[in-house]
């Protein structure tokens, strides 16, 4: 359920704000109040519908003290700009991406649903994010910015529904004394607050607002939800992440290339034509005989990447085991690093190999203690995290009244139709 905000055309608006003035008739202040309880001089027909336009208007009880027309979700708010009707008072700030033309609607605030008994309004919900979302769909095209919107959505749906469930959870599992408890370290850290920001609470409020647009109220809310989370995951959560050191030698085992990585050998390669360089192999020739090595040679004569060719790891049984033919193996068996091996002839082609570098990987034993508390921390973390999302998962099941998947289609609805007009 939502309302649309519709800007009208000047032809609109005359027809809407009546003949009043032109037949003389005094004019009357009305305000909110008057369309909770409208008196029958107000109830004007609507050209558009045949239904009152006070009937029209979608009223929030908390507003305007009435209950809500039953069919709130069709009901539109007719808003006049610097026209409207006198008493009634719209405000030109309100915050869009883009200025609105005339027939355009602009969905505003509406009841989504509710999560454990507290409703969830539309524009609660995406006033926290409604600066990024107008940043990103400015700056993609319409199909990239739809995904990305929709995504966004439901990402914050799935938090705001996490944290209305734990927080509900934790506050039924407190007792009386600890509710005491809470209430009192509340008062004190609120004292404490206060003298930390200026020692008045007019400065308290303005210290907040200036950091995070929070109120004293809003902050000091902020502060018990996170310590009710931690009580909740204290007795709800933590005692069920066991790591053993059983676990802990299983992930080493499962890890074990990891911690016990093979040795690099990086292989160098002079390839040179017998049509086209005679000159070039002839110099080669003449630089081994000379005592050159690799490097030197490569470079001289320009080689790119210093004549690197490839790079393996090492196996257990050395050159021998690695994924080439014999010739380039028998070459560089035993080859000194930066040496020249015997050069490979081939009909178009003189080849010259070389071990750049054989790099010995560092190995970690299972009982170095950084080892062990790197693979504790990691396994309790894995787990935690498993153990926070089944209890979620109970929670959801136990305490969500409404449609999750209706209220989230309902977001997304509002969302695409605010920000990708």
């Amino acid at each position: 359920m939502f309302t649309t905000l519709r800007v009208l055309t000047p032809i609109a608006i005359a027809a809407l704000a009546g003949c009043a003035s032109d037949s003389g008739t005094a004019r009357r202040d009305i305000s909110l109040r008057d369309f909770a309880q409208p008196s029958a001089e107000l109830r004007t027909q609507d050209p558009r519908s045949g239904e009152s336009i006070v009937d029209a208007f979608a009223l929030d009880a908390g507003a305007s003290g009435g209950a809500k027309p039953a069919d709130a979700a069709s009901a539109d708010v007719l808003a006049t700009g610097a026209q409207t009707a006198p008493g009634v008072d719209v405000d030109p700030k309100q915050p869009v991406a883009r200025p609105l033309g005339p027939g355009e609607s602009w969905p505003i605030e509406g009841l989504v649903g509710q999560l454990n008994g507290r409703p969830l309004f539309a524009d609660e919900f995406f006033e926290p994010i409604e600066d990024e979302i107008i940043a990103l769909v400015a700056a993609r095209d319409r199909a990239e910015a739809d995904r990305i919107l929709r995504e966004l959505v439901r990402r914050r749906f799935a938090r705001t529904v996490d944290n209305e469930l734990v927080i509900a959870e934790a506050e039924s599992q407190l007792s009386p004394e600890q509710q005491e408890g809470l209430f009192a370290w509340l008062r004190s850290f609120q004292e404490e607050t206060i003298a930390e920001r200026g020692g008045s609470r007019a400065a308290a409020e303005a210290s907040l607002e200036g950091e995070g647009a929070m109120s004293l109220e809003e902050f000091m809310q902020e502060q018990r939800d996170e310590v009710l989370v931690r009580q909740l995951m204290r007795d709800r959560i933590t005692p069920r992440v066991i790591v053993s050191w059983r676990d802990v030698l299983q992930e080493y085992e499962r890890r074990f290339a990891e911690f016990n990585p093979v040795p690099t050998i990086r292989i160098g390669r002079i390839r040179l034509s017998t049509s086209v360089d005679a000159e070039r192999i002839e110099l080669v020739r003449k630089r081994i005989a000379e005592g050159k090595d690799f490097p030197s040679i490569a470079g001289e004569l320009g080689v790119a990447d210093g004549g690197f060719w490839e790079q393996f790891g090492l196996p257990p049984e050395g050159v021998k085991g690695l994924q080439l033919s014999d010739a380039i193996k028998q070459r560089i068996d035993g080859l000194a690093v930066g040496a020249m091996s015997e050069p490979i002839e081939q009909r178009e082609f003189v080849s010259w190999l070389s071990v750049l570098s054989i790099e010995q990987g560092t190995k970690r034993s299972l009982y170095d203690m950084d080892v062990q508390l790197g693979l504790e921390r990691e396994l309790m973390s894995r787990r935690e995290f498993f153990e926070r999302d089944r209890y979620l998962n109970s929670l959801r099941t136990r305490w969500t009244s409404d449609d999750l998947g209706r209220m989230e289609a309902k977001l997304i609805e509002i969302a695409v139709s605010r920000y990708l007009r």
